[in-house]
């Protein structure tokens, strides 16, 4: 439980570092949140091109405009798992204007 919970925070950390919007969630699942739906699935799309999965979701499961890609750590992903996926978040940010 320790573990997922410090990988949790060190996830979220680097995402808030890199300028990416975490809402206010307080479990392992993490949001990224981008506004419109075709966005999030374009971010979605771009992280699955660098390796890492983590679905777009859009109205009506969450409110027009809050639309977000959706991420959750595990305890048994290692740090370089995680940097890595915080490098394709970077990557594809920056790629769609997001950051």
């Amino acid at each position: 439980i320790q573990m997922l919970w410090d990988n949790t925070r060190y996830f979220k950390h680097g995402l808030t570092e890199a300028g990416f919007d975490t809402g206010i969630s307080e479990t392992p699942i993490t949001p990224v949140i981008v506004g419109e739906a075709k966005l999030a699935h374009e971010l979605s799309r771009a992280l699955f091109e660098e390796g890492v999965l983590a679905t777009g979701i859009g109205f009506p499961t969450v409110p027009k405009g809050k639309a977000r890609v959706r991420t959750i750590v595990a305890a048994t992903h290692t740090r370089d798992e995680l940097d890595r996926a915080l490098d394709a978040f970077q990557k594809a940010g920056k790629k769609l204007a997001l950051i």
